[in-house]
């Protein structure tokens, strides 16, 4: 009987050894081995490298075409001023091939922005989809955490996915209402210039132009003004705002990006070091959590209302499915607004007219 009960009193002390409470670490999880996956997320490198490349990409293209769009006076000056050619006299017979040579830098000029312009077009169009792609790819870590929770916690990050993935949602829509404004005016802009340069290479190649020093004067002074006035038609003031939507987008893109960051790198933190009361108290009120990430996505957008729809974005967002087709449409006649018609028969006079011996129409 004495060894009967030392035998129950020795089973009861192992019992009882085994409902000694659970340290918070071994609640929230068990601690991984170094080269899980799940452990070297500890090391906080989540954004991809590719959203920091496409976004040094667009800014450097759009930093080569403003340089391009800064230069264009400086060009027109140098290109179609009629001292140049006349400082061109030998033996009273004007250097035709030279001025030949000016007036076709002029179209390449013209091709050579319309080259960048789609440059930043595509660059912009990358980086913006990088940065959607790169808030997906940091909802996706959170997927990394192991299911083995308890059912309270896993209440909580259920939530808080919920929460980060409804904030990716109204991220992603948030750029493509900057991607589809951008996108428009560089390609518009992109073919105008085409348009243009392809115009004047035309004439020169078809239209047998005399050359002379007094046709040089007038087609020079016609070709300026026009340039002049097609370029900065172009360049208005939705290239402006096409250029403040890019860097405002931009600057909002890295913050957001930071405090997703921020914020997985705290979320396992709190799961994988333990002390679950202390470090993850953010869990409970996920909504609050995110609260500040939402106020940026609403000053982003208000800041496109006023820039490029004054008013009407949400509304225009809704119909922007609808509108695919009819927006690509006028993207292509987008030169019609900046070049005139029948472009540049109808606007010549009639003595600048008698300087080309086989006038066709484009």
């Amino acid at each position: 009987m004495a060894f009967h009960c030392g035998s129950l009193a020795l089973l009861l002390i192992c019992v009882a050894g085994t409902l000694q409470p659970i340290k918070s670490s071994e609640y929230i999880g068990k601690l991984i081995p170094r080269h899980d996956k799940w452990a070297q997320a500890i090391k906080g490198e989540y954004i991809p490298m590719q959203f920091y490349d496409a976004m040094r990409s667009a800014e450097n293209s759009k930093q080569a075409f403003q340089n391009q769009i800064r230069n264009f006076g400086e060009h027109l000056q140098r290109n179609l001023t009629m001292s140049n050619v006349l400082s061109l006299r030998h033996e009273n017979q004007l250097n035709t091939e030279h001025q030949r040579r000016k007036l076709h830098e002029l179209s390449a000029f013209f091709y050579t922005a319309a080259d960048v312009a789609g440059v930043f077009a595509r660059d912009s169009e990358i980086s913006f989809e990088v940065a959607k792609n790169s808030s997906y790819t940091l909802l996706l870590q959170l997927r990394q955490i192991p299911s083995t929770q308890p059912i309270p916690v896993k209440m909580l990050l259920t939530n808080y996915f919920a929460e980060m993935e409804f904030f990716h949602i109204m991220f992603s829509e948030i750029i493509d209402e900057a991607l589809e404004y951008t996108q428009n005016i560089l390609l518009a802009t992109q073919k105008t210039f085409t348009y243009y340069a392809d115009v004047q290479r035309f004439v020169l190649e078809n239209w047998n132009f005399k050359g002379d020093a007094f046709c040089c004067k007038e087609y020079m002074e016609f070709l300026k003004h026009y340039s002049d006035q097609i370029f900065k038609c172009a360049v208005g003031r939705g290239l402006d705002i096409a250029f403040d939507v890019f860097a405002m987008t931009e600057l909002t893109s890295k913050y957001v990006m930071r405090q997703l960051e921020f914020r997985i790198q705290r979320l396992f933190n709190c799961l994988y070091l333990g002390s679950y009361e202390i470090r993850c108290k953010f869990l409970q009120n996920a909504e609050k959590d995110f609260e500040m990430l939402f106020t940026k996505i609403e000053e982003l957008e208000i800041f496109y209302d006023i820039k490029i729809k004054n008013g009407r974005v949400s509304s225009l967002r809704q119909r922007r499915q609808a509108h695919i087709e009819e927006d690509a449409t006028n993207s292509v006649k987008a030169h019609d607004n900046c070049i005139p018609e029948d472009f540049p028969r109808s606007q010549m006079h009639k003595s600048l007219k008698l300087c080309f011996y086989n006038i066709t129409e484009y």
